[in-house]
């Protein structure tokens, strides 16, 4: 009897159209084994592919095929089979095998926390009934299929995995992760290969679409950014030869062997481009694959790949975070896009550090199909001090096991580079790639000079920003922000210098804040650039959003107390080209009717080290602070407060029967964004409108989720509460969420954004 894998539904009659069980585990399994080649694991991706499908073989799932609708579990068989063959060895495939559709389960105990209350543990499952799948012996009996003898995969000496190499520091206790980390990428390597071979039988149109991309070489791509370099144009400033100084120490050091480095250069010292030269020309020696450019802020993300698609052609740059507008490219170009943020099958990637770290950690098939192509590319990190404290050590192990296993080059660049020198698990020392600092600190320190203004009320601080015509106010919290922004305005309209209050924008009065889609947000920003070139008058009051990354060029900025980073970045707002010979950053403490403005726990504690250091400093404040400053943040903060790497050690994945290894707990306790929140549509403007008619036209509306979040705003939990009962959104297409449009004119303004119920007053908005 013929064994099946997949039907054709066009032709379900016609058995000679299905495609068998045997061509589809041999195609996984080259897939797989070629993915697993990256890192010299390439039997265990072939083993995956034969074995992943087994219990497909078992009548059951053949009368399935048929018509029947009987479910049927056809990952087990796989899994079972390959303990009995591979031993230790084995339990690790085992993993990957029951979660190939459904996603990674924890070794032994359900998930704490998880909404469905977890998926069953490996286990259960290996000791449950399935379905008897002889038929498939008989596969690998006639020679279909070959599967490796057991000791071709007996090379792992647990618990380290073979291709690791480790630094001087070798805690083998800790190495465990090391087997947590492998498994994830064998899992990836396996469900993109699943998906491209489904998706080569089931949707030919499809695949012929994703094989006919082209995509310039990396040598090509290096070549592309000198040439564009050699022709850039740049004024004879101190400010331009220190950023080819750091140009010149990037070129340098991509000849060195791969491994973590650092880049710490000022605000405005050009390390998008000297960053993409180093990773280009190190992925070239090295004969890497791909960079990958992670970024914290959705915002800076979708204007670094935009500089990078002028550059390298926009067919070689992958945009990959929920912001992307698919809206603004044609057909072919959004297939294109879906294809390849399916699995990072691009040359350059860029992409934000929650789509990158929570896929690295993830358990769904879906988030971890792509991270094979991590293996074989240089990551750059963006604004390294935006690492979330409480999930910095897991963290910092997996770039450290990137390093170590996957032929992965780390890149840390910001202006204020976090002190980590301590707190790499593995004992990693990661190599500065600029020299000579004193040239280009000369150039940029003096661009700015700091004024610690102390507590000051609401209103003193207004009138302090309305004696310039260009300023930046920076306040910590979004509540914050709109208080300044809300009283700015009303001074400003009480003494005639603005027309409208609402519209307070088109006079240049700006406010930016999370509570503004990312759409919304991102105009603003530019009319903000625009009055600030024609030198026009520009008053704007933001959260922190601006503040790093954001190519913006104030001569006076304001700075509510926060960390000391945060600090020096938003000073990289002030004088940032050096064209005026000093700005101003001016730093304060909110008060409101006479008491400190109090915010977050977290916040609160970031200002007090701030506040004590620059008091032992004798109240001024300068860039030697900011080591002190990581010193005690580190010190004080909790680096692994979910304890996933805690549970990734020795002690709990060596079980006596089963490698425990947790998976869907640890994706479930990565979480760099609160899951206590909702996105919510708002049909605010074009694009948010005809995102809401996709939404309600839509078959299947969650697919739609991605382009969603670039007209959406995170809306906390408790605020969600009052919208409901306010009747201002609808749920009917779960699990997505969105704004009446009949509501948009009381609840979201033009100048704030979303606002709270018993704010809302009937608005005209210029749609």
């Amino acid at each position: 009897m013929t064994l099946y894998a997949h039907t054709d539904s066009e032709h379900s009659a016609d058995h000679s159209r299905w495609q068998t069980l045997a061509d589809h585990l041999n195609n996984v399994a080259d897939l797989a084994e070629c993915f697993a080649s990256a890192f010299d694991m390439s039997s265990y991706g072939r083993v995956l592919g034969l074995l992943h499908d087994a219990g497909k073989a078992s009548d059951l799932f053949q009368a399935r095929l048929a018509g029947s609708s009987k479910r049927v579990d056809h990952a087990t068989a796989g899994a079972c089979e390959a303990v009995k063959r591979y031993g230790p060895a084995g339990q690790l495939l085992a993993y990957s095998l029951v979660g190939h559709h459904g996603g990674l389960p924890n070794g032994i105990l359900r998930t704490d926390g998880s909404r469905d209350e977890g998926r069953t543990p490996l286990e259960d499952r290996l000791y449950a009934d399935i379905e008897p799948y002889d038929e498939f012996f008989d596969l690998v009996e006639s020679g279909e299929l070959t599967l490796p003898a057991a000791e071709g995969l007996a090379n792992i000496a647990w618990p380290v995995v073979p291709s690791r190499r480790f630094p001087s520091k070798n805690l083998e206790a800790d190495a465990y992760f090391s087997v947590y980390v492998l498994d994830r990428m064998l899992y990836s390597c396996l469900t993109d290969a699943d998906y491209l071979d489904t998706e080569r039988f089931m949707s030919p149109d499809v695949y012929s679409a994703r094989e006919g991309r082209r995509f310039a070489s990396i040598a090509e791509l290096d070549e592309r950014l000198d040439a564009f370099l050699a022709g850039k144009r740049s004024a004879d400033t101190p400010v331009n030869a220190a950023r080819q100084d750091v140009l010149a120490d990037c070129v340098a050091a991509s000849q060195l062997d791969q491994g973590i480095f650092t880049l710490t250069v000022p605000t405005g010292g050009g390390k998008t481009l000297s960053s993409l030269a180093f990773a280009l020309k190190h992925a070239r020696k090295h004969n890497l694959d791909r960079v990958i450019v992670a970024i914290p802020f959705a915002s800076i993300t979708s204007q670094t790949a935009q500089v990078l698609r002028d550059i390298l052609g926009a067919e070689n740059v992958l945009e990959h975070h929920s912001n992307v507008d698919l809206g603004k490219l044609d057909d072919e170009e959004a297939l294109g896009y879906k294809l390849a943020s399916q699995n990072w099958d691009a040359p350059v990637v860029v992409t934000t550090n929650v789509q990158l770290f929570e896929s690295l950690f993830a358990s769904k098939p879906g988030k971890s199909r792509k991270i094979h192509r991590i293996a074989k590319s240089v990551v750059v990190l963006d604004e390294a001090q935006t690492l979330p404290d409480p999930l910095l050590l897991p963290t910092l192990a997996m770039l450290e096991e990137l390093t170590l296993a996957y032929r992965t080059t780390v890149v840390l660049c910001t202006a204020t580079q976090p002190v980590l020198d301590d707190l790499w698990p593995f004992g990693s020392e990661p190599a500065e790639i600029v020299k000579h600092r004193e040239k280009f600190e000369e150039a940029f320190g003096g661009r700015a000079e700091y004024d610690v203004m102390g507590g000051v009320e609401a209103d003193s601080l207004i009138e302090n920003l309305c004696q310039h015509d260009q300023v930046l106010c920076i306040v910590g919290t979004k509540g914050g922000a709109r208080l300044v922004y809300d009283r700015l305005v009303e001074r400003l309209a009480a003494e005639d210098e603005i027309d409208s209050a609402k519209a307070a924008f088109e006079e240049g009065v700006f406010h930016l804040s999370a509570f503004m889609t990312p759409a919304h947000r991102s105009d603003m920003i530019e009319r903000v650039r625009m009055r600030l070139q024609n030198g026009e008058r520009c008053l704007v009051v933001s959260t922190q959003l601006i503040e790093a990354g954001v190519d913006v060029d104030f001569p006076v900025v304001y700075r509510e107390l926060a960390g000391m980073d945060s600090i020096v970045q938003a000073a990289g707002r002030c004088n940032r080209e050096g064209k005026r010979a000093v700005g101003v950053v001016h730093v304060f403490e909110l008060f409101q009717d006479g008491e400190l403005k109090k915010t977050s726990k977290w916040l609160e504690n970031m200002k007090h080290f701030s506040r004590e250091l620059i008091h032992q400093n004798g109240g001024r404040i300068d860039e030697t602070l900011i080591s002190k400053f990581f010193d005690r943040r580190y010190c004080s903060e909790e680096l692994d407060a979910m304890e996933i790497f805690k549970k990734l050690s020795a002690r709990s994945i060596k079980g006596k029967k089963l490698i425990n290894i947790p998976f869907e707990q640890c994706a479930c306790d990565y979480k760099i964004i609160d899951d206590a929140t909702v996105a919510v549509l708002v049909p605010f403007g074009n694009g948010g409108r005809q995102a809401l008619r996709d939404l309600v036209q839509a078959e299947y509306p969650a697919s739609l989720a991605s382009r969603m979040q670039q007209y959406s705003v995170s809306v906390p939990v408790w605020l969600m509460e009052e919208y409901e009962k306010a009747g201002v959104v609808d749920r009917s297409f779960d699990p997505l969420v969105f704004m009446k449009e009949h509501q948009v004119p009381c609840y979201y303004r033009e100048d704030v954004g979303l606002i709270k119920p018993g704010e809302e007053e009937p608005q005209f908005l210029s749609f």
